[in-house]
C-alpha cells in the first residue's frame, strides 16, 4: 500500500511539473535572450559591406547602436561583416543562385533588382505616403521596374559643376550662364583673358566630359528622357549629335592639351593647379579643395557650385534597401529596420559622417562644408534631373566612349559617326 501510495504521489508531482513547463515553453510570448519578459524577439539577417576602412562604417555602427536602443527588445539584427563592395555583391549572387538571400541586403548602389526581383519582395503595400517623403520621386523610380518598388531609396547622387570665382572675375564673369550660349560666350571670355575653360578628359569613359555631354543632351524634355532610360540602344537623334557636335568644340577649343588621353586625375589636377576654371563632379570633390597637399591653401573659398546651362543637375536615386524575407513576422521587422535607416535622421547623419546626399529633398546640414550644402540646394532647384551614363548605359557602350572621344577631338569622326558607333555597341548587346 506504501508503495502504491508513493507511486500514485509521485505521478501526480510529475504531472503538475509538465504541465508548469508545457505552459511556459508553448506561450507564444515566452521570452527570447536578450528581450524583455514577454516579448518574442525577432531576428532579422543583415550581411553588410560598411566595415572597416569604409567611409559608411562609423555611420551604420551609430544607427545600429540607435536602432538597438529603440527596439533591441523586439528586434535582433544578426550582422554580417563582408569587406569589399564587389566580394559584397559577389556573395549575394552566390546567395540568389540557392534562393537563400538574407533578410535585408544593401549593394551600395550596385544594381541587383533586374537580377534578383524574383526572391525580392515588392514594396508597394509597405510604402505609406508619409514614408514616401524619405526619396524624391526620381529616387523611387531608381528602385522600382514596372511601377513595383523594389527598393527603399536613402541617399542620391547630386552632381553639378564647380567654377573657380577668382579666374572668372579676371574674364569679367560675375555669374554662372544660365544657356549654353551664354557658357560658351563665357569660355571665349576665358580665352581671351589668358585662361583655359574646361578640365577634360577621355581615359576611363571621359567622365568629366561625359557628365558636360549627358548636361547638354538633358536640357530638353525629350533628352531628359533618355538621359533617364535604362539601357538605351539608339543614340541617333538629334539633342545627342548637337550635344556630341559641342564637345568636339570643347575639344578643339576650350580645354588643356592633356585632355585627349588623359584620365580624371588630370582633368581634376589642372582644376586644382588653377590651370582651369571650370570641371564638372560631385560634391565628394570638396572635401579635396581642402586638401593642401593638393592645392594652395585658401583654394575651396575660390570655389563656386554651379547647376549645368538649362537648369540641369543630375539628381537621381540610387538603389537603396531590398528585402528577401520569407514570413510575415520577420517582413514587418525587417521593413522596421530598414525604414530606420531610411528616416530623415539617419539621411541627415550619412550626410554629416560621410558626406552621401540624401535621397530626401530639403536636407542639408550646419556640419558639413558650405559647397555641399550648395550643390544639395542646386539638386533641389533643377528643372531638369537626369541620371549618369555609367548607371544606366551597356558596359560595352561606356567603354566604347575612350575609344571614340580622341577620335572625334581630332576631327577624324563626325557627330553623327560618334553617334552611330555608341549605337552599334548598344546592339550588340
Amino acid at each position: 500500500m506504501k508503495k502504491l501510495l508513493a507511486m500514485a504521489l509521485a505521478g501526480v508531482l510529475m504531472l503538475g511539473a509538465l504541465s508548469g513547463c508545457g505552459g511556459q515553453s508553448g506561450s507564444a510570448d515566452s521570452p527570447s535572450s536578450g528581450g524583455n519578459s514577454g516579448t518574442k524577439v525577432v531576428e532579422v539577417d543583415f550581411p553588410t559591406h560598411w566595415v572597416g576602412v569604409s567611409v559608411n562604417a562609423p555611420w551604420f555602427q551609430e544607427r545600429l547602436a540607435a536602432f538597438n536602443e529603440q527596439y533591441g527588445d523586439q528586434i535582433k539584427i544578426n550582422v554580417e561583416e563582408i569587406a569589399g563592395d564587389q566580394n559584397y555583391v559577389d556573395k549575394m549572387k552566390v546567395l540568389y543562385s540557392s534562393n537563400s538571400l538574407p533578410d535585408a541586403i544593401n549593394t551600395g548602389g550596385y544594381n541587383l533588382i533586374d537580377s534578383m526581383k524574383d526572391q525580392l519582395v515588392v514594396l508597394n503595400d509597405y510604402i505609406d505616403d508619409d514614408f514616401q517623403k524619405v526619396g524624391t520621386d526620381i529616387a523611387w523610380e531608381v528602385n522600382s521596374r514596372d511601377g513595383q518598388i523594389y527598393g527603399i531609396p536613402y541617399t542620391r547622387q547630386v552632381i553639378g559643376y564647380f567654377y573657380n570665382k577668382d579666374l572668372f572675375a579676371q574674364a569679367g564673369i560675375d555669374k554662372p550662364a544660365e544657356t549654353w550660349d551664354e557658357f560658351f560666350a563665357q569660355c571665349d571670355k576665358l580665352l581671351a583673358a589668358g585662361i583655359t575653360p574646361l578640365s577634360m578628359d577621355t581615359a576611363d569613359s571621359g567622365w568629366v566630359t561625359s557628365l558636360m555631354l549627358g548636361a547638354m543632351v538633358g536640357q530638353t524634355d525629350s533628352g531628359e528622357a533618355f538621359m533617364n532610360q535604362n539601357l538605351p540602344t539608339d543614340y541617333n537623334f538629334p539633342e545627342f549629335v548637337d550635344a556630341v557636335a559641342n564637345i568636339q568644340k570643347m575639344f578643339q577649343k576650350y580645354t588643356t592639351s592633356d585632355a585627349v588621353g588623359g584620365a580624371y586625375e588630370n582633368a581634376a589636377s589642372n582644376f586644382f593647379m588653377e590651370e582651369t576654371a571650370i570641371i564638372a563632379n560631385g560634391p565628394w570633390m570638396v572635401s579635396d579643395f581642402y586638401d593642401e597637399t593638393l592645392v594652395e591653401p585658401g583654394f575651396a573659398d575660390r570655389v563656386g557650385t554651379a547647376m549645368f546651362p538649362g537648369g540641369v543637375m543630375y539628381n537621381s536615386g540610387k538603389i537603396g534597401f531590398n528585402i528577401a524575407s520569407k514570413d510575415p513576422e520577420t517582413l514587418e521587422a525587417t521593413l522596421t529596420f530598414v525604414k530606420f535607416l531610411s528616416n530623415e535622421e539617419s539621411q541627415q547623419r550619412m550626410l554629416e559622417i560621410t558626406g552621401d546626399i540624401p535621397s530626401m529633398e530639403g536636407i542639408t546640414s550646419s556640419e558639413v562644408k558650405p559647397l555641399i550644402n550648395e550643390v544639395i540646394a542646386n539638386g533641389d532647384a533643377a528643372a531638369h534631373c537626369i541620371n549618369d551614363f555609367q548607371s544606366l548605359w551597356y558596359a560595352n557602350v561606356v567603354d566604347e566612349i575612350s575609344i571614340q572621344y580622341p577620335l572625334l577631338a581630332q576631327g577624324k569622326i563626325t557627330p553623327e559617326q560618334f553617334a552611330k558607333a555608341l549605337s552599334d555597341v548598344a546592339a550588340k548587346n
